[in-house]
């Protein structure tokens, strides 16, 4: 085994071993962010607080939603023997026989299908291994995890604005004890910086489902030079 193939071991093991820490991390974090909006962040704002807690709390359950969803889906793993099924229709006898065989798990691929070796198997569509997600993101839960950003980044928004808001009303008056201003003022830092990350992420994904292509296309397009001068829309 060459240097660059233990490079590479050791990178994937060292993400699957630390992908249930950092879903146990992002589980905890959006946890924490929406208990401080409600105990401390909402009860300081006076105006239409009601419904700034309904939007909330539809924005927290479509984050939380669509992260299970990306966590738990299967994103189309093949495995030895795997039958071409709806996924794959349109190949007749004589062109699943044609298919390329992975190297690493002996499987038949169909197109735009990768060989993920931080979860030792083929996916459908395949557009990258998320560590946060524990899981790939292929062909069946794409869709989940492109509306995972979207609202996520909507989210940091929405409380980075209520926050900002309780920031100011504190201002006013010193009778909030300091770790109640801390809980105000840490998830106006925290959803700031996870927001501008998130919407950039978002971007760029916006930008492969018009091109066609996934994150994975993308690098061997720009590696040949020829990313920007792609161009299939769906």
């Amino acid at each position: 085994m060459c240097s660059a193939s233990v490079v590479v071991f050791i990178v994937d093991g060292v993400n699957f071993a630390l992908g249930p820490l950092l879903v146990c991390f992002g589980l905890s974090l959006l946890t924490f962010l929406v208990a401080c909006f409600y105990l401390c962040i909402l009860p300081l704002v006076t105006t239409w607080p009601w419904s700034l807690g309904c939007m909330g709390a539809y924005l927290f359950l479509q984050v939380g939603l669509h992260y299970i969803l990306c966590i738990s889906t299967d994103p189309g793993r093949l495995t030895r023997g795997h039958p071409l099924s709806e996924s794959d229709e349109g190949f007749d006898d004589q062109s699943r026989t044609d298919l390329p065989v992975c190297q690493y798990c002996d499987v038949a691929k169909p197109p735009r299908t990768h060989h993920c070796h931080s979860c030792g198997t083929c996916v459908l569509d395949m557009d990258h291994h998320c560590v946060w997600m524990h899981n790939c993101i292929g062909h069946f839960n794409y869709r989940y995890y492109w509306r995972f950003l979207l609202f996520t980044w909507l989210a940091c928004a929405f409380v980075a604005a209520a926050s900002h808001h309780s920031i100011q009303a504190m201002a006013d008056g010193d009778s909030e004890p300091s770790y109640f201003k801390a809980c105000v003022r840490l998830p106006y830092v925290l959803c700031l910086c996870i927001g501008l990350v998130v919407f950039g992420l978002w971007l760029w994904h916006v930008y492969t489902v018009l091109a066609g292509v996934t994150t994975l296309e993308a690098v061997i397009l720009y590696r040949q030079g020829l990313l920007y001068h792609h161009y299939s829309p769906i």
